[in-house]
């Protein structure tokens, strides 16, 4: 056994049972394709040794069984136990050599319930909720909420994490006049706009017809949004924020030395099941947070740039975004990068819930990240930043 692995049979049979469920899972990899590929070798491994015939048969079905239906709990509670009464140290060194190789990891909550007959929560639905306090006529907004967007899916899945995302925001404990929400949306048309525009404070439409540009899109809404904020917030569309998320981190910049932070250190992508349950306890039964007892999914281990909080002046000191990066993958690392080199950059460990839509590709087919080319921290722009008809081929 290394001299830096637990002596917790239960944390190691933990490791196996996990590595089996990341590996088998299709949802999986859909917290980080890269990071998914490039733990392959640790991760099967584990399930080759766990299913292999010298193990004890009872452990080598329940694997089996797990791999084949790695959503259902019962099944990965009985080989976690079986693995902690009899599990072999060489399968419990293999599980924890991938526990400690593999940036995501297995949230299985106590009360989580697959079979749960919560129905699917429909965008006419979340468009039918009251709106929520708005920003008030006059005010001076401090803190600055960009949310990058678009939806071309048929089934609209991001659409509705966009609007549970905002409905949330409408409901924080902080105070209303400081803090506003913007979001850009950016497509060949305002696809969404007549949906999304009475839950935002302001709606920002950025034509482009190819493919999504997050970094510009973020650029585009600080530079265009009213006021002047002290502090501005990149967030994804499929965040689903607790009461005193704006709250929480804005008190954080009255720490002196403060210049900006991520407030999480692991993101928790839900699976399908417990993203229904989280908009409905949030947004139907009026709760302040999402009870991590009751989801399940995959945490992406020191995920770049779902959300980020930083002073404006540190935001436009290192140009923003890259805007060079185009469709998925890379950007926010990018981000990170440069802001960490010039200036101090904090990390939390709050809760950060992401609700579940269709994968998006940052690979290409040679296994790269899309944006590999582009050479980190080199991003030099030559022309003002989040232009708003920078890739505009149709009006706006």
């Amino acid at each position: 056994m290394p001299h830096l692995q637990p002596a917790d049979r239960e944390a190691l049979a933990t490791a196996v049972a996990d590595t089996v469920v990341i590996t088998a899972d299709a949802d999986a990899p859909h917290s980080g394709l890269y990071y998914w590929e490039i733990s392959r070798r640790w991760r099967e491994a584990v399930v080759d040794a766990v299913r292999a015939d010298g193990v004890d048969p009872a452990i080598r079905t329940l694997a089996g069984r797990l791999y084949a239906d790695p959503a259902d709990p019962m099944l990965h509670s009985r080989l976690k136990a079986a693995l902690i009464e009899n599990g072999p140290a060489s399968v419990l060194d293999l599980g924890w050599r991938s526990e400690c190789n593999n940036r995501l990891g297995h949230h299985l909550g106590s009360r989580y319930e697959r079979d749960t007959r919560e129905p699917e929560v429909t965008v006419e639905e979340l468009v039918a909720m009251p709106a929520g306090r708005g920003l008030p006529d006059g005010a001076d907004p401090a803190v600055l909420i960009v949310i990058p967007f678009r939806d071309r899916s048929a089934g609209r899945a991001r659409l509705r994490n966009l609007l549970a995302c905002l409905l949330a925001l409408r409901d924080q404990s902080y105070p209303r006049d400081q803090y506003q929400v913007v979001v850009v949306e950016t497509d060949t048309s305002p696809r969404w706009r007549e949906l999304v525009a009475p839950l935002a404070d302001h709606y920002l439409f950025a034509p482009k017809e190819d493919d999504f540009n997050r970094s510009w899109a973020a650029n585009a809404g600080v530079v265009n949004a009213p006021g002047n904020a002290e502090v501005i917030c990149i967030c994804d569309a499929d965040v689903l924020a607790d009461r005193e998320f704006v709250a929480r981190n804005a008190e954080r910049f009255r720490r002196p030395g403060t210049m900006g932070h991520m407030p999480y250190r692991d993101m928790l992508c839900l699976d399908d099941i417990s993203t229904r349950t989280a908009i409905r306890e949030r947004l139907v039964d009026r709760g302040a947070a999402t009870d991590l007892d009751r989801a399940r999914g995959f945490t992406l281990r020191r995920g770049p740039g779902c959300c980020v909080w930083v002073r404006a002046d540190a935001f436009h000191r290192i140009d923003g975004m890259d805007e060079r990066y185009e469709g998925w993958g890379g950007e926010d690392i990018d981000f990170n990068y440069r802001f960490e080199f010039d200036l101090a950059y904090d990390s939390y460990s709050d809760p950060l819930i992401h609700m579940r839509h269709p994968p998006s590709s940052a690979l290409r087919e040679d296994g790269e990240l899309t944006n590999a080319h582009i050479p980190p921290l080199s991003w030099r722009p030559d022309a003002p930043i989040g232009r708003l008809d920078r890739f505009a081929t149709v009006p706006a």
